[in-house]
Formats: C-alpha cells, structure tokens, sequence
C-alpha cells in the first residue's frame, strides 16, 4: 500500500508507515489499488427493443394462423363422407319450416330455397320440391310401406329399398357396377333409420351429383333425392343432409 503522508510504499498488512511513522488504515490499500489498477470503460449489458419482442410475438402468431387454416383445410378435405351414426349441424343461416297437417310430417329447408308442391303418382302419399335453382334442389316424396314388407323388420325393409333404388338410379343414368357388398349406407335421421347411397350421373351433357336418402318412420317412408352439378355438390350436400335430418317423427303418428 502507499503512506498518504509520504506516499512510500508499504507492505499491505503494515499498521505504520516504516519511513515517517504515519497510521496506515484500509482506506489507504484500497486507494493504493485504484491508482495501480489501469482505467478500462465499463461495459453494460445490451438490452434489445421492446419492439424486437413485439415483431417476434407477431410473426410466431401469424405462423401459428397459418397452420391453423392449413390443418382445417385438410379436415375439410378428408372428412366430406357421413358415417354411420353421424349428425349433421344445422346451417347458419335461418331456415323455414313445412308442416303437412293431414299426414302429420314436417320438415326444414334453408332462407332462400323455394318449395313448391307437386302432384303424387302411384304410391305416392306427397311430393314435394326444395332448391335454390333449376340445377341445385332436392324432391321429397312421402311413400307407404307395404306391410309384407315391414314384416321383415329393417332387414326386409333395406332389401325392398335396394331394389327400388337400383331402378332410380339406372333411371337417371347413373353406374351401379362400382357398389361392392351393400348398396346402402346405414344411417339415423331426423332419430328415424334411414338408408342412402351417392353416384355420378351425366344430365344434358353435365356431370351431376346426387344422394339418394330413404327414412322410414312407422309406415312412411320418406325419399329425398338432391341433386347437383359435380363441382359444386360438395359445397351444397351440407344443406341437403339439414333438410333430411330434420324431418319430423311426427309422420309416425298416421291420420
């Protein structure tokens, strides 16, 4: 250490300066220290931008968006076949309700289809059209079982079907030769058993689309058949199973 009375240097554990006598304290190693040690800038941590953060949260939350989208995407593009047991949610948009008072059934249709009532032939108990165009619509026909049919229970009912929708579907150009084992697929609407199947047909030169559902309630039998152009059935096939869903089990209940 240094004396600071004559400024001799001392061993740093002396109490007394050696030359002049002075009282060496503490105080006077660590001053010994600050003049030996070199005078060097004090560096301080860097600290980045809040802004740097910010610009970091926005990217990883736009890069979390977009797989998001992506993922749905691909759900929407796997998951376009109904399985069995399956429910459909109702449409957004507000929809209408029919109500046949005589034969005790009812259904909903979409704001903006329009229904119109045709006339029944053979067997036919109501026929009924729903659609938002001349290419885009759905027929419900309101059919009576045979009671030799319903004997055989749901078993004797989907082979009576079957046969009646192979006739349907060869009557409006449709191809049967790809259907392995069933025809039907089994399904519940509207909490009644229903039978459908899908094909491709060609119409005046257009490629079209058509489901063909039968739900059967104690001795109706309910079948819809919706139709559209190819490219835009699936945007469309949502709707049509909303109309089929919520026919009422009202038809149960016969006049």
């Amino acid at each position: 250490m240094i004396c600071p009375e004559c400024g001799t240097y001392q061993p740093d554990r002396a109490k007394f300066c050696g030359l002049c006598g002075s009282p060496l304290s503490q105080e006077s190693l660590v001053e010994s220290f600050l003049r030996q040690a070199p005078e060097e800038d004090i560096t301080l941590p860097k600290h980045r931008s809040p802004w740097f953060y910010l610009a970091v949260f926005l990217i990883l939350s736009a890069a979390l968006a977009v797989l998001a989208g992506a993922v749905f995407l691909v759900y929407r593009a796997v998951g376009g076949n109904r399985q069995a047991g399956e429910t459909v949610e109702e449409p957004e948009e507000s929809a209408s309700r029919f109500y046949d008072p005589e034969l005790g059934f009812g259904f909903s249709y979409p704001n903006g289809w329009t229904l119109e009532q045709g006339f029944p032939s053979g067997e036919e108990l109501a026929s009924i059209r729903v659609g938002l165009t001349s290419r885009k619509f759905m027929e419900i026909k309101v059919l009576v079982l045979d009671p030799v049919v319903t004997v055989g229970g749901l078993e004797g009912i989907r082979e009576y079907l079957e046969g009646e929708a192979g006739e349907q579907v060869r009557s409006l150009g449709g191809n049967l030769q790809d259907s392995e084992g069933d025809l039907f697929t089994y399904t519940r609407a509207g909490g009644m058993p229903s039978f459908y199947l899908e094909f491709e047909a060609n119409l005046m030169g257009e490629d079209t689309s058509f489901i063909l559902c039968y739900t059967v309630g104690g001795n109706y039998c309910f079948r819809f058949e919706g139709r559209a152009p190819s490219e835009e059935y699936r945007s469309v096939r949502p709707l049509f199973w909303s109309v089929i869903d919520s026919v009422s089990e009202e038809a149960e209940a016969q006049q």
